[in-house]
């Protein structure tokens, strides 16, 4: 049986007549745990309000403002990699969950009858009224948090392109074909270029996204992604950011490698795309001439899951010529790069491999060599984690608003969750610490009880006032008590007078009586 999330408001008037009319209501004493934690951080460090401030075309959507649809829709990615606990009520501390306004639980789907019951349908029809531009400007929202609290640091990025495959029909909106020639088929889908920072002690952060067509050029949504960072964050931030770009052989191009440079002040590392180059040759023709020195390393790979030493060789060479070709055969000398050449043993035989960068390749090939080789470790770990725990690939809707807008999400999200497990990682003590000085807020702050009732509302009290709201409801039922009683006697008397044929002015004395009490 399919579960859905079933979806409580604040609301404290409902909740004080159902008490005072003593309908049947749910009190949690206020607790902050795990859960608490994890939204909380959201919440203090921005990161939730920048998500649930994502405009939609509409403001509501079964009844509900955007701000909670879309604080469903984070909580229910925590949800799916268990960074939330999903058994009962989300939210038990009385403060929270009065600051974010609404909880939520999971039920089954065949209880998704009760009121207050949001389903994939629900989410899906509200993130395709989130424009593009509008999950654009929260996602760089959350990249001038992470800058401003200095959690990217350093100044190495990797660039790469994902493909998202649509298995299953053809009437995505804004989707591409491309033909794959060792498949024999087409594929349809979008390709997701990512831009990612990997020099904080080896944590990635996401930085950059752009989705388009899966046939769209990688190099064009590098630099779109680009012009996204100056507009949100300002211009001539991409200068700023990026000190060095490590690119795989798919973004070759000479004019587009020039460009990163002389037009984005960007340094690259990147892998000659074949040996057919013009600028393969002008390698070899200096390695005939010069006759380089080759260094040896040892470096260590796996194998079958085992790692093991491997020996290569390797030289760096400046100042080689990078040239542009027209379509008339027409060259143009576009300025200057270098290279490191690597020869490894590979499938028994031996690899020749050429890097070129407009770093500094003679004084150290080595780093040239270990900046392209680490940083595609990592960033192909990322990828994976992406895929295989945040479930990157499933689609939010058909429309290209829905899937952008949950992909950014998911990416803001990734980031703050690695981010809160590199502050607290095996730091238990100071955990638990941190989690009782949260909890004792919502009892200085009169947020000690949590009262669910009427369908889908819940009120957040302190124990003095939910406890005069008991005093009333008794008061009242003790008060219909006794005039139920008091009902009962003057029926008697009235029976007893009509028997006996009392007068009609003994009888009306009496009902005169009975108006003044």
């Amino acid at each position: 049986m399919r579960e859905a999330l079933k979806v409580w408001i604040r609301n404290e008037r409902q909740i004080e007549e159902a008490i005072i009319n003593g309908e049947e209501t749910q009190v949690i004493e206020s607790d902050f745990g795990a859960n608490e934690f994890v939204i909380d951080f959201l919440k203090e460090m921005g990161f939730w309000d920048v998500i649930t401030a994502m405009n939609p075309t509409t403001k509501k959507d079964n009844g509900y403002p955007s701000k909670v649809i879309l604080g469903t829709l984070i909580m229910k990615e925590l949800l799916s990699i268990g960074k939330l606990s999903g058994v009962g009520k989300i939210i038990q501390d009385g403060k929270l969950s009065g600051d974010i306004g609404f909880n939520i639980e999971k039920i089954k789907k065949a209880e998704g009858k009760d009121k207050g019951v949001i389903d994939l349908g629900t989410l899906r029809n509200h993130l395709k009224k989130i424009p593009q531009d509008e999950s654009d400007k929260a996602f760089y929202q959350h990249i001038k948090i992470l800058r401003d609290k200095r959690w990217i640091r350093g100044h190495q990025y990797v660039a790469d392109a994902v493909e998202l495959e649509i298995p299953y029909g053809k009437t995505f909106q804004g989707m591409g074909k491309v033909w794959k020639k060792k498949e024999e088929r087409y594929k349809y889908g979008y390709k997701l270029e990512l831009l990612m920072n990997v020099t904080t002690t080896g944590r990635l952060r996401f930085v950059g996204c752009a989705l388009a067509p899966i046939n769209s050029d990688e190099r064009v949504l590098l630099v779109s992604i680009f012009k996204k960072i100056e507009k949100h964050l300002g211009k001539g931030k991409v200068r700023e950011i990026i000190d060095s770009l490590t690119l795989d052989r798919g973004y070759w191009g000479a004019h587009f490698l020039w460009k990163l440079k002389y037009r984005w002040g960007t340094d690259f590392v990147t892998l000659v795309r074949d040996d057919d180059l013009d600028f393969v040759e002008h390698v070899e023709y200096y390695l005939r001439g010069v006759e380089p020195t080759f260094k040896e390393r040892w470096i260590t790979v796996k194998k079958r899951g085992k790692e093991e030493q491997k020996k290569i060789r390797l030289c760096g060479i400046n100042g080689l010529c990078l040239r542009r070709y027209s379509e008339e055969g027409k060259k143009k000398d576009l300025g200057k790069v270098n290279a490191v050449v690597v020869y490894d043993e590979y499938k028994g035989k031996m690899r020749r491999r050429i890097y070129v960068t407009t770093l500094d390749a003679k004084a150290d090939p080595f780093k040239i060599y270990r900046l392209y080789k680490d940083r595609w470790t990592i960033e192909n770990q990322g990828i994976r984690y992406l895929s295989q725990r945040w479930s990157l690939r499933d689609f939010a809707g058909r429309s290209l608003n829905s899937i952008q807008a949950r992909i950014l999400t998911v990416l803001t999200l990734y980031n703050a969750v690695k981010i809160l497990e590199m502050k607290y990682e095996d730091k238990m003590e100071k955990l638990q610490e941190k989690m009782r000085e949260k909890g004792e807020r919502s009892y200085l702050s009169g947020c000690a009880l949590i009262v669910y009732g009427r369908d889908k509302y819940y009120g957040i009290f302190s124990g003095v006032n939910y406890a005069n709201l008991v005093a009333e409801r008794t008061a009242k039922i003790t008060a219909k008590a006794t005039t139920k009683k008091r009902n009962k006697e003057i029926v008697r008397e009235l029976e007893k007078m009509l028997l006996e044929k009392a007068s009609k002015k003994k009888i009306g004395e009496f009902i005169k009586k009975l108006k003044q009490e």
